[in-house]
């Protein structure tokens, strides 16, 4: 991913609600990067994938799969 500073006007709200705990992380509040950054994580384990705020979801869905 290239590196840049995007500019996303509810970034700062993002941030209050945002449960993942790597405040220090340039894409934290800026979901959509979030979201592609896990997805291209092929070689991670699979929950890895999913961002942290969607595991919680990831977790039940597998969990009611059973």
């Amino acid at each position: 991913m290239e590196k840049k500073t995007l500019h996303c006007p509810v970034r700062e709200k993002i941030n209050e609600y945002c449960s993942c705990p790597k405040v220090d992380c340039e894409r934290h509040g800026l979901c959509c990067e979030c979201i592609v950054n896990h997805k291209n994580r092929i070689n991670d384990a699979f929950e890895k994938r999913f961002p942290h705020c969607l595991r919680d979801l990831l977790k039940e869905a597998l969990a009611a799969g059973k």
